[in-house]
């Protein structure tokens, strides 16, 4: 029997193109609408170290020819600062505190056990025996030291407690943590009146959680990975995924402010360490077309706030491997 087409046929067919087509149109959309973003970056001291680089030069000289930036996302390392039980020392960090005050350039603290790169938790190798009920003491004693020693500093202008704390699939620390990062928060909110900031994933996560604790949620955005069961994976989502779903999860949570805390602008270190990943494989996972393209992708998502991830590594590049291509594009930022 021959099919023949009736007009029910004609209009599923019809609105069918119309979705698809609509996609497709949403999906290059430029939702930045070329609106002024606030660039910044984040650095951090450890990074440099297991780098090989000295962190101060690097660090100055990010300062003194990045004139792009505005904000600096900075992780305090509790293994650094605390080396001795008890006895704090915020040298390093008030040091890169008062250099950015210098160029009026802000600065994000992050708070706590789990801050940025990788394990994620950077606890003092003298508590590693220490029970998890004694070791969560310890913790909000740190975080207290924190607030209290940097508080002075006027161009702090936001607490970020932890690193996606509830992101428990990745990073070596303890999970389910819910209740200590809401304890963190309340003291860091009883200590001072600065915004905080909490993380999640971009593409890992509902963004729900840290949205309902924060003042500001800030959220990572990786557009190549690595993972040993599938290898390379390049995300599929196209700025639209981004603001519609800041948009959904500011009318459900109640956060009013979505930044993005994280561009992926460096390779995705298949162990957790880049010197020991082949250059070609680094090349191959982040060149300098991709850095040029996760930028531009990253104007188009609509956030007002992006921060850079991987300019210690552009260093390195120049510094250890002759390639400075990278760090020279940073200066161009401004143009961009």
């Amino acid at each position: 029997m021959k099919f023949k087409p009736t007009k029910t046929h004609y209009t599923i067919f019809f609105v069918v193109v119309a979705v698809f087509v609509a996609i497709i149109i949403i999906s290059s959309w430029n939702f930045g609408d070329d609106q002024e973003i606030i660039w910044g970056v984040n650095f951090s001291k450890k990074q440099a170290d297991n780098l090989g680089v000295n962190w101060k030069l690097v660090y100055w000289k990010m300062l003194d020819e990045y004139k792009f930036i505005k904000i600096i996302r900075m992780p305090i390392y509790w293994d650094e600062v605390e080396q001795a039980a008890g006895k704090y020392v915020f040298m390093d960090y008030t040091w890169m505190i008062e250099e950015a005050a210098k160029k009026n350039i802000s600065v994000i603290p992050v708070l706590g056990r789990r801050v940025p790169r990788w394990p994620e938790c950077h606890e003092p190798w003298f508590y590693g025996l220490k029970s998890e009920a004694e070791k969560e003491q310890l913790i909000l004693n740190f975080v207290r030291a924190e607030v209290e020693a940097l508080k002075k500093y006027p161009n702090v202008i936001r607490w970020q407690v932890d690193n996606e704390p509830f992101l428990d699939v990745f990073g070596e620390c303890p999970v389910g943590k819910d209740l200590l990062v809401q304890k963190e928060v309340e003291l860091v909110r009883s200590l001072d009146s600065r915004p905080i900031v909490i993380t999640e994933s971009g593409e890992l996560s509902s963004w729900m959680k840290g949205a309902k604790l924060a003042d500001v949620l800030g959220v990572s955005l990786y557009r190549k990975t690595w993972n040993p069961n599938w290898g390379w994976f390049q995300y599929p989502l196209p700025p639209a995924f981004y603001y519609y779903k800041a948009k959904i999860v500011k009318l459900l949570s109640g956060v009013k402010k979505i930044i993005n805390t994280e561009l992926q602008v460096e390779p995705w270190a298949q162990d957790g360490d880049l010197t020991k990943m082949p250059l070609v494989d680094q090349r191959y996972a982040m060149d300098l077309i991709g850095v040029k393209n996760s930028v531009k992708f990253a104007k188009h998502t609509g956030f007002d706030e992006i921060y850079l991830w991987g300019v210690e590594w552009w260093w390195w590049l120049g510094q250890k491997q002759g390639d400075w291509s990278y760090w020279e594009f940073g200066k161009t930022m401004n143009n961009e």
